[in-house]
């Protein structure tokens, strides 16, 4: 916690006093790791008067510097020299650096020695700028582990390793199952294979994770011939919007109904769809009604559908709209659904 507190307090002091800075000794290179600061000036004369400046600005802190020498200076473990007017980077160890590691005769797992190695390579890796100084280092951490018991040829396998984990082709392998697309073709002989064959090859090498099947189908069907189902009889539809106009004086009647259609008009006729015979106790119609009056015998073929829809909805809003629109004398106006135009 306290190591938290000193960060954002650190944060919020330098930034402050960087951007109060004087001109005159401005660093133009500012980068800190927890209390050590790496700062690049345009000359060496700022980097007193930069010191006074920082330390001036809280009495608790008070800060001390080191100049590079002879273009070589240490951050943290990272040797930075000048070399043809460029930043270079390699391993720093310090003076006191003894070399001595865990040697390989200790009785602890191989993988603990395996894991040593492997990471004092990771740090001369990431800390060298360029391959012919992490070459360097490499033959430096040889001897250094030779002088800890570490057989050459274990060394040199563990260079090999990691070697080829940096820069081998990594294989990559799918844990989960692939994701299945399928895609459909019309069958057009070798066109359609080649197709295929350019698709697979696509899909391996930009999309590996999925698994393409293809599906192919011809425009030849026996569907496009011939209907898998018979057509359902007129008399035998329901869900329909209908249309009654009678032969004797063009009287007309727009109706709806879920029930088969020759059910509905042998209501209105006031027979029976089966037998065609007169039934007693049948609804009440406006066409039966109108019948009494007109003296015309209608039969079935005076009505025609005029709309087919299984949603109950639909087919009212169209017998609605329809008796709007045309105003049918037997309907008297009278809607199934009322209708209502609204105008912004």
């Amino acid at each position: 916690m306290n190591i938290t507190l000193a960060k954002i307090f650190m944060c919020n002091f330098e930034r402050n006093l960087l951007d109060k800075c004087p001109a005159a000794f401005m660093p133009l290179y500012y980068r800190r790791y927890v209390d050590d600061i790496f700062v690049l000036f345009s000359s060496s004369d700022h980097v007193e008067k930069f010191k006074e400046y920082f330390s001036s600005k809280h009495r608790n802190i008070n800060f001390s510097y080191e100049k590079e020498n002879e273009n070589n200076m240490s951050f943290l473990d990272i040797l930075i020299s000048r070399e043809n007017e460029k930043f270079v980077t390699n391993v720093y160890r310090k003076p006191t650096f003894s070399g001595v590691y865990t040697n390989f005769e200790s009785f602890i797992p191989q993988t603990y020695k395996i894991g040593l190695v492997f990471s004092l390579l990771h740090r001369i890796f990431h800390l060298s700028s360029d391959f012919k100084k992490f070459h360097h280092e490499v033959n430096n951490l040889k001897n250094i582990l030779y002088k800890n018991s570490y057989p050459v040829s274990f060394v040199d396998d563990c260079i090999k390793k990691f070697l080829n984990k940096i820069f081998a082709p990594k294989k990559i392998v799918f844990t989960v199952p692939k994701k299945e697309i399928m895609i459909v073709l019309p069958y057009l002989g070798k066109i359609s294979l080649n197709i295929r064959t350019k698709i697979i090859r696509m899909v391996r090498s930009r999309i590996p994770y999925c698994n393409v099947r293809f599906v192919y189908q011809s425009k030849c069907k026996l569907s496009n011939l011939f209907t898998f189902k018979d057509r359902i009889p007129k008399f035998l539809r329901s869900g329909i919007v209908y249309k009654f106009q009678c032969g004797g004086c063009n009287a007309t009647y727009y109706g709806k109904t879920q029930r088969h259609f020759k059910v509905r008009i042998g209501e209105h006729l006031g027979v029976s769809p089966l037998t065609g015979k007169k039934v007693k106790g049948v609804l009440e119609s406006s066409i039966k009604d109108h019948l009494l009056f007109c003296k015309f015998n209608p039969n079935f073929e005076d009505f025609s559908i005029i709309a087919n829809n299984d949603n109950n909805f639909k087919i009212t809003l169209m017998e609605s709209l329809l008796i709007s629109r045309d105003h049918p004398t037997l309907n008297k106006n009278i809607k199934s659904m009322p209708l209502e135009l609204f105008n912004n």
